[in-house]
């Protein structure tokens, strides 16, 4: 069976995270809602290391029209206590589920095995004996520019990202300008498609400040204060997402079906060619179905067993978040006097996280195995780590287990370097 993690705590002191991937595209996504995606070396969605507050990523609001609730179809990011919850890790597939006002949502995320794109497909059901109307809107922030440079300069990155909506084919295009005449511009997406229930206007925002307005977080944006369309706003805006809103009628029992799709490519030609082939529904229903075959091919290589993918995936959340328990005693830090130029004498850039595994007995080296593995895991999600391990222990030891982990790197390959 597929290894599958659940949770119903969206709260926990450090997030629990779901790595997804074709290799080229990579998702990372929390049991609150979270994430980010990255396409190669670039980020396509922006999102910083907050283990509080974790309020970054892609979302999706619910709000009724009748009365002006508002939630999202995860804890985050509007933080809204659902009537029940449940968060849902299997292997190449990502679920949230949750109950609120008798109104109930089913969101299932996973990666194309065949094209740069991500799928989110969101399943509201109405509950209730009566007729609800809602408005289904997505968020994103847009990157398209290595993390590292967004997050040192994220002001001056936003300069350089235009936007474009494409209302025949309800899709928000967005590229960056380059700056040199050698710099890629790469091309992404944003495509809303809805079932039958969907009625009126499809409506566009990819301007930050007028969907969030002064003052406001995205936990309770301008936006969803009333039942106007959003604003249409388009081109070289200062601070550029994708939003995208629809609005869906149901009768009691009824269910509608919205596909939020995202993807990318290194052409404008080539991103419109992705854009017309996933306004199927018969290929967003192909990805999901291939999901967790595609999932356990892409592991088949690593020889890892299930509960060692699931162990991988959770030490991954400690990477990607900080996690005092991980860490030395106040006291054994204060003693450091070095700086990270000391580490590059071992090979180390200190650009990246690092994890440390210290070994000293020749009789443990299956730790050291597993944790190759786990390297492996976390580079083919994306997920780029420097492994330092450090033989300890008496000199013959050492020698004979720096000679026993070698064997294991050679045999890794490509993927565990």
């Amino acid at each position: 069976e597929a290894p599958i993690r659940g949770s119903g705590d969206p709260d926990t002191p450090v997030p629990q995270v779901q790595l997804l991937s074709n290799g080229r595209y990579h998702v990372m996504l929390t049991s609150a809602g979270g994430g980010y995606s990255r396409w190669k070396n670039l980020a396509v969605t922006r999102w910083r290391e907050d283990a509080v507050c974790d309020n970054w990523g892609a979302f999706c609001y619910i709000r009724e029209i009748a009365n002006g609730d508002v939630w999202s179809t995860a804890y985050q990011p509007t933080l809204r206590r659902a009537d029940t919850y449940e968060a849902t890790f299997a292997t190449g597939r990502v679920a949230f589920r949750r109950r609120d006002h008798d109104i109930e949502t089913h969101t299932e995320i996973a990666v194309s095995p065949e094209d740069d794109v991500e799928l989110r497909r969101v399943r509201i059901t109405n509950g209730s004996p009566s007729r609800r109307v809602l408005d289904l809107t997505s968020y994103a922030e847009i990157v398209l520019a290595p993390p590292a440079a967004d997050a040192a300069h994220p002001a001056f990155s936003k300069l350089f990202v235009e936007t474009e909506i494409l209302h025949q084919r309800q899709a928000i295009l967005c590229t960056r300008r380059p700056r040199a005449p050698d710099e890629p511009a790469p091309w992404m997406f944003h495509l809303l498609t809805a079932s039958e229930p969907a009625r009126g206007e499809v409506s566009y925002e990819t301007d930050r400040t007028r969907f969030i307005g002064r003052g406001r977080t995205t936990a309770d944006p301008q936006a969803l204060d009333d039942d106007a369309a959003l604003s249409g706003s388009a081109g070289p805006v200062l601070d550029p997402v994708a939003a995208i809103r629809c609005r869906i009628a149901l009768d009691p029992g009824e269910a509608a079906i919205v596909d939020l799709i995202s993807g990318i490519s290194e052409t404008r030609e080539a991103c419109i060619g992705l854009l017309a082939k996933y306004q199927d529904r018969q290929i967003a229903d192909r990805v999901l179905a291939a999901a967790p075959t595609h999932g356990q091919e892409f592991l088949s290589g690593l020889h890892a067993t299930e509960a060692e993918v699931r162990l991988f995936a959770r030490i991954a959340s400690s990477i990607l978040y900080t996690n005092a328990s991980l860490r030395a005693a106040p006291s054994v830090l204060g003693t450091n006097r070095q700086g990270q130029s000391s580490l590059w004498a071992y090979a180390i850039s200190g650009d990246l996280p690092i994890v440390l595994l210290r070994i000293a007995d020749p009789a443990n080296i299956a730790l050291a195995r597993q944790v190759l593995q786990a390297h492996a895991y976390w580079r083919l999600h994306g997920l780029a780590v420097d492994l330092v391990i450090l033989c300890e222990g008496q000199a013959s030891n050492q020698l004979a287990l720096h000679e026993q982990i070698t064997k294991l790197i050679d045999a890794g390959g490509v993927a565990a370097r």
